[in-house]
């Protein structure tokens, strides 16, 4: 009995253990995660669907966790519209810090940037960063065409004039707002907009654009320690970021595809090898490999299309220059109508991306385009590949042909008996033939085959 109540204490002495154990690890575990730390995200490049469903998941998930605060590392040149209203709608109702640090060093938050960096309750800039031109962008097709057409087309022109004015005083009620809700410069957020004013870190410092400047994330997280942040009416929190851990949430996988394919250059690229893989596939039916690729790369430019403004006129042009190619191939033009398809390919790929879509009007820098430096190596490209396959079938089609009755033709062999306008005999290709001839042609002589009738050779006597 005594070893058996022995036995009792021991296990009961030991859950006791257990408990006290367990206990303490979840207060350490409750201690350490107060405050939450800080999550960090980098958003870098243009504003897409992409990046707004980042940032508004990662706001989202540093709610749940309760994160000191989230920091947004910044360098964008503006985006689209609605997916930059989602982004600012999000930071406006976060109950979370929003920190939105433009960096790294001569790093941008133009147009869309300046939207967001505006709507953040803590605005930080690196030195030799900027901010502002954020005015809504309206490009005509050719340098210079707005003009003319206005003088063409008064009421047309007019109209244009009208629907910029509108849009134009939208976004300045979404900045201004914006603006007023943070405590910042109005004045400068509306000219940022009409006039599209552009500053540095420290104009952006002293005009009340933003709140500070820091040199790296180190310094910022020093630098906002202790500030007092407002979220919603009745709810301040006050930061505690020396020394916090950080945390950097990476984007999901369809994020990081949309992020991708919100690229022109991209979009241009694929454009151009699905194209060119459907092709190769009719040229070479059954290699499946070139046909595959071409459809998976036509899904995703047909994907990026969504992501992207695009004029149809461009992937137009981009078509017919493509057809040119192929006509080049099959139709002996000396080089004109591959030189004619590749300006229009290059033309197309000018005028791919409309970034004043009216469907989609984008707070964006004039250069949103597909580069010169992707149009023109990718013409070359594709023009030297249609060259290439118009060559070898070109020369296949002047190529002598050397099988079936067509092939026999030409060839010279030798008399095996006398030939005349009746008979003979004849070795040519290996093989004895029947022959006949116009003029009589010795045993021993050297002939050749100028006609084939069915199993009948007619030959002369060799030069």
């Amino acid at each position: 009995m005594l070893w058996m109540r022995r036995r009792r204490r021991l296990v009961q002495s030991t859950f006791a253990v257990l408990a006290a154990a367990w206990l303490l690890l979840f207060a350490l575990a409750a201690v350490c995660g107060e405050g939450g730390g800080v999550d960090v995200v980098t958003i870098d490049g243009t504003i897409n669907s992409g990046s707004a469903g980042y940032l508004i998941m990662a706001i989202e998930q540093a709610e749940a966790d309760g994160s000191e605060c989230l920091v947004v590392e910044l360098d964008t040149p503006g985006g689209a519209l609605k997916d930059t209203e989602d982004m600012v709608k999000r930071m406006l109702s976060a109950k979370v810090p929003v920190v939105v640090y433009v960096w790294p060093k001569a790093a941008q938050a133009a147009s869309a940037g300046t939207f967001i960096t505006m709507a953040a309750h803590v605005a930080a800039m690196a030195p030799g960063t900027r901010i502002g031109a954020a005015h809504p962008v309206s490009l005509p097709l050719f340098p210079g065409q707005g003009d003319e057409d206005q003088n063409k087309k008064p009421a047309e022109g007019e109209q244009k004039d009208i629907m910029m004015e509108k849009v134009e005083n939208d976004t300045v009620s979404l900045i201004v707002g914006i603006a007023k809700e943070r405590g910042r410069n109005e004045k400068w957020a509306e000219d940022a907009v009409r006039k599209s004013y552009s500053i540095t870190a420290d104009v952006a410092l002293s005009e009340k654009v933003i709140d500070l400047i820091a040199e790296d994330l180190s310094d910022l997280l020093e630098k906002i320690d202790g500030r007092e942040i407002r979220l919603g009416k009745d709810r301040t929190v006050t930061l505690k970021t020396r020394g916090a851990s950080v945390r950097r949430v990476e984007m999901t996988l369809k994020q990081k595809l949309l992020n991708f394919l919100a690229d022109p250059n991209i979009l241009m690229v694929l454009f151009a090898l699905g194209g060119l893989g459907i092709l190769m596939e009719f040229y070479h039916p059954g290699t499946i490999f070139p046909g595959a690729v071409g459809a998976i790369c036509l899904l995703l430019a047909f994907t990026s299309m969504q992501v992207i403004p695009i004029r149809a006129g461009g992937i137009l042009l981009m078509l017919v220059g493509i057809g040119l190619f192929v006509a080049e191939v099959y139709v002996s033009s000396y080089g004109i109508l591959g030189i004619v398809g590749a300006v229009l390919f290059a033309l197309g790929g000018i005028f791919l991306v409309d970034p004043a879509s009216q469907k989609n009007p984008y707070y964006i820098e004039p250069g949103f385009s597909v580069d010169l430096s992707v149009i023109l190596p990718l013409t070359i490209a594709v023009a030297a590949i249609f060259f290439y396959i118009g060559y070898f079938v070109l020369r296949a089609q002047r190529k002598r042909i050397i099988t079936g009755e067509e092939g026999m033709i030409g060839l010279i062999g030798e008399a095996r008996s006398e030939v005349n306008a009746r008979e003979g005999r004849i070795f040519v290709r290996g093989e004895i033939w029947m022959a006949r001839a116009a003029e009589p042609i010795p045993a021993g002589s050297k002939v050749q085959v100028v006609k084939i009738e069915g199993l009948l050779l007619y030959v002369k006597k060799a030069d």
